[in-house]
C-alpha cells in the first residue's frame, strides 16, 4: 500500500500545482495549422473582440498585425476586412482583425479607443505563447479612422518600442485642420469625438483637436510609417498623407507614401491595388524587424 500511496499523493500534488494561475500549460498548447479563431474577447464590452488569423507552420518569432477597421469613429465592423486579414496570413504573419468601442457620447471617446487598442495589444501579447507568435513585436494597419487611431496609438503609447511599424490608409492625421476647413462636413462628427466643437476656435478647443491628431503627436521616435492614400479621396483628403509624411522626413522617421490614381476613399474591389497594397505592407514590416 505505501508503494501505491506516495505516487498518488505526488501525482495530487502535481495535478495541483499545474492548475494554478502561474503555471500555464506547456506548449505546444495550439495547433500550427492555418487556421482563424473568431470573437476573442480582449475586454468585457461586446465590442471588445478580435478574430485572430494564424498560419501554418509558424513559430515564436512570427510576427503579429492588428488590423483597424474605419467607419468615421462610429460605425464600421472588422468584417470588412477579412480579406486584407486572410492576405496578410497568406503572407507569413498572425493577424488580429479588431473591433473597438464605437464614438458614442462618452467622456472621452478618443482615449477610449486608443485604450481598446492598447488592451487588445497587450492580449495579444499574453496569449501569443498560447496561439505561438512573436509577443516582442506589433505591426499596425488601419483604414480610415482606423488610420487615425493606429498612428495616434503608435505615435503617443509605444513606449516599449514594440511597435515596429504602422500603416494608415487612408486615415485623418489632422484632425483641426479637417474641421477647421471643412467643418459643414466634420463638425458634428469631430465635436461628438472629441466632446468639443472646434469653432469658434480657442484656445482650449485648438489645443484639443492638434493633441489628438498625429501630425502634432508625431517625434523623431515614431515607428516607421507607410500611407497609402486615393488620389481622388473625396472623404479624407489626401493632403492629410502626403503632410504628415512631409512631417516625418523632417523628423527622421522612415516613412513612405504610395498615391493611387484615380481612386476614391478606398480600393478593395481593385484586385491589382488591393495585392499591391498587401505585398507593400509585407515589404514593409519585414524591412523593420
Amino acid at each position: 500500500m505505501k508503494r501505491v500511496a506516495l505516487p498518488l499523493f505526488a501525482l495530487l500534488l502535481w495535478m495541483t500545482e499545474a492548475c494554478r494561475p502561474d503555471n500555464p500549460a506547456p506548449n505546444p498548447t495550439f495547433p500550427l495549422v492555418d487556421t482563424t479563431v473568431n470573437n476573442l474577447d480582449y475586454g468585457d464590452d461586446p465590442l471588445q473582440r478580435l478574430n485572430l488569423a494564424l498560419p501554418a507552420n509558424r513559430n515564436t518569432q512570427t510576427p503579429v498585425v492588428m488590423i483597424v477597421h474605419g467607419g468615421g469613429w462610429v460605425t464600421g465592423d472588422k468584417s470588412e476586412f477579412q480579406f486584407l486579414s486572410n492576405g496578410l496570413k497568406q503572407r507569413g504573419f498572425a493577424v488580429a482583425n479588431i473591433n473597438y468601442r464605437l464614438s458614442t457620447n462618452n467622456p472621452d471617446n478618443y482615449k477610449m479607443q486608443l485604450d481598446d487598442l492598447d488592451s487588445a495589444i497587450q492580449y495579444l501579447f499574453r496569449k501569443a505563447g498560447y496561439y505561438t507568435f512573436s509577443n516582442q513585436k506589433i505591426y499596425l494597419v488601419g483604414h480610415s479612422a482606423g488610420g487615425h487611431l493606429s498612428l495616434a496609438l503608435s505615435y503617443t503609447r509605444n513606449s516599449n518600442g514594440k511597435i515596429k511599424a504602422v500603416a494608415s490608409l487612408a486615415g485623418p492625421t489632422d484632425l483641426f485642420s479637417m474641421a477647421y476647413y471643412n467643418n459643414v462636413v466634420y463638425g458634428t462628427v469631430l465635436s461628438t469625438y472629441l466632446g468639443m466643437p472646434l469653432l469658434p476656435v480657442t484656445p482650449v478647443s485648438e489645443q484639443r483637436y492638434k493633441s489628438c491628431s498625429p501630425q502634432y503627436q508625431a517625434t523623431a521616435t515614431a515607428p516607421a510609417t507607410i500611407f497609402f492614400h486615393g488620389a481622388l479621396d473625396p472623404i479624407v483628403n489626401p493632403d492629410q498623407s502626403s503632410t504628415l509624411h512631409s512631417r516625418l522626413g523632417t523628423l527622421g522617421v522612415d516613412r513612405r507614401l504610395i498615391s493611387y490614381p484615380l481612386t476614391f476613399h478606398d480600393w478593395w474591389t481593385d484586385n491589382a491595388k488591393v495585392t499591391n497594397t498587401l505585398d507593400e505592407l509585407k515589404n514593409w514590416y519585414v524591412a523593420h524587424p
